[in-house]
């Protein structure tokens, strides 16, 4: 057996009961379960999800940033859109 010392929660609860016809013990587990899925998303599962986002499928990158950084901004405004006119 489980104690709610809030006694603000519990009429919550007996009101939610009432209106829905339902046991008040019903009314928890639903808003427990509730919460067991919105917390059960494991900590890794944001970096897994975009794990490889970025990939491009070429393993030369880092040794040609130069040249890929040169060939995508135009000096002196900057950045520029591909396949706009310099």
């Amino acid at each position: 057996m489980i104690w709610i010392l809030d006694r603000h929660l519990v009429q919550r609860i007996r009101a939610l009961a009432r209106r829905e016809r339902r046991r008040p013990a019903d009314i928890v587990a639903d808003a427990l379960h509730l919460y067991e899925e919105k917390v059960a998303i494991s900590p890794g599962a944001f970096l897994t999800a975009i794990a490889g986002l970025g990939a491009s499928g070429q393993g030369d990158i880092a040794e040609r940033s130069e040249e890929i950084l040169r060939s995508e901004t135009v000096p002196p405004y900057g950045w520029e859109p591909h396949g706009s006119p310099h």
